[in-house]
């Protein structure tokens, strides 16, 4: 299956605000505000200006839509002065939340 399919959920854009936090490798509390690319059902791409260890657990808080959970970083890479940061979140995004119609999943 080619990568432009091997996606679960089909992913909409979206351009909002998201605020995360999360503990370094020292335990301290880290917060960083970024841009939300796109959303799917089960998870997020931002923008972010500082780097998010890969597989770090983060708290995210997204007013626009209402949305407020945790998820883990799965990807990571730098673009220019920013960083590209994939999350797939721990629980699915309600239906409610999310900021326009996702197109059905083919079975």
């Amino acid at each position: 299956m080619s990568a432009k399919h091997s996606r679960r959920h089909h992913r909409a854009a979206y351009t909002g605000l998201i605020r995360l936090s999360w503990e370094d490798a020292s335990g301290h509390s880290t917060y960083t505000q970024g841009k939300c690319v796109d959303i799917s059902e089960s998870g997020l791409r931002i923008e972010t200006p500082c780097p998010i260890p890969l597989r770090s657990y983060v708290s995210l808080r997204a007013d626009r839509i209402g949305l407020a959970g945790s998820a883990s970083v799965r990807h990571v890479v730098r673009c220019g002065a920013r960083y590209a940061v994939g999350l797939e979140l721990s629980q699915p995004i309600p239906g409610a939340a999310v900021p326009c119609p996702l197109p059905a999943v083919a079975a």
